[in-house]
């Protein structure tokens, strides 16, 4: 009974904490999208708003993979380290555990997320952050890709959550 109550708060927990990720995700994807308008509309985009597009892209794709960090740990109990934990943990985000939870990333949008997840490590990393707004636009045109399926595959697993809380009562 009181395992039962520990994973229960546990998940609910997961489920806040998801929602709220989730959350920072629309709010910079739809921040991106207005600004993705405002480029095509005006063909360049000034150095300021530039700058404020890749914002967006690093706080998007921070929110996501903060995500998958928090169901790595609450759920698979396992979270990928070395060097390449950051692409690990896309991998392991993208498998469905029968029996523990859904795929949490789908896989036609595997390539958007590498790529999304190279520009949040160079944006991270810059001491000189020049921006070349060519690949900064092909990245935001990942992100519009990306973002709805990635939504979707936290909204499943949110959903298939609440299901195993249904039974943990």
């Amino acid at each position: 009974m009181v395992a039962e109550a520990e994973l229960a708060v546990r998940l609910r927990r997961l489920q806040v904490e998801l929602r709220a990720n989730v959350a920072a995700m629309r709010a910079r994807a739809a921040e991106t999208r207005e600004l993705d308008q405002r480029w095509e509309s005006a063909g360049a985009l000034s150095r300021p708003e530039l700058v404020l597009v890749a914002v967006n892209l690093h706080g998007w794709y921070t929110a996501a993979e903060t995500a998958y960090d928090r169901v790595a740990r609450l759920l698979d109990q396992a979270v990928p380290a070395g060097a390449g934990w950051h692409a690990d943990l896309l991998s392991q985000m993208r498998v469905d555990v029968p029996g523990l939870r859904p795929a949490v990333i789908p896989m036609e949008v595997t390539a958007e997320m590498q790529e999304l997840r190279k520009f949040r490590h160079f944006f991270r990393n810059a001491y000189v952050l020049e921006l070349d707004p060519r690949r900064v636009r092909d990245r935001v045109r990942e992100l519009l890709r990306a973002h709805p399926a990635v939504e979707a595959g936290l909204v499943q697993l949110d959903e298939h959550v609440e299901r195993v809380l249904t039974q943990v009562r």
